[in-house]
């Protein structure tokens, strides 16, 4: 598995912890708002932040998607 494909599974499992969401919720909610892709285009940053910068990220980013 790639770098970043490792650093997905990794985001799910931090942002089902802080969201407090199953898994399958949060792999629901990232393919319908594209995160997959926004985590691969933001990967060198993500991997280098604390978690809760990329979990702020997603967040922002779902809502600008539902505004």
């Amino acid at each position: 598995m790639t770098k970043e494909g490792n650093f997905i599974i990794f985001a799910i499992e931090q942002y089902k912890k802080a969201m407090k969401l199953q898994g399958k919720e949060v792999v629901e909610l990232f393919k319908k708002y594209n995160i997959f892709e926004l985590i691969r285009k933001s990967y060198f940053v993500y991997h280098i932040e604390r978690e809760q910068n990329m979990i702020d990220d997603i967040n922002n980013h779902i809502k600008t998607c539902t505004s």
